[in-house]
C-alpha cells in the first residue's frame, strides 16, 4: 500500500496526514510532481513517477 501527495503540498495538512498515515500503516509514502493538478501541470515527471511506484507496488507485493 502507498500513500501519496504532490511536492505543491508539503508542509499542507492532506500531505502531512498522507505522511502521517503510511508511518503508522507500515506502507509507503510517494511524492508526484506539482500539487493537485500534477498531472496537467507536469504530465510526464507525473507519468514516470506513477509507472515506477506501481512496478515497485507489483514487485512487493508478488
Amino acid at each position: 500500500m502507498s500513500l501519496a501527495a504532490g511536492t505543491d503540498s508539503r508542509g499542507g495538512s492532506l500531505h502531512r496526514t498522507s505522511v502521517s498515515l503510511a508511518e503508522r500503516l507500515g506502507g509507503a509514502f510517494v511524492e508526484f510532481p506539482g500539487g493537485h493538478l500534477g498531472t496537467v501541470d507536469h504530465p510526464v515527471a507525473f507519468a514516470d513517477r506513477l509507472a515506477d511506484t506501481l512496478r515497485s507496488s507489483a514487485r512487493t507485493s508478488a
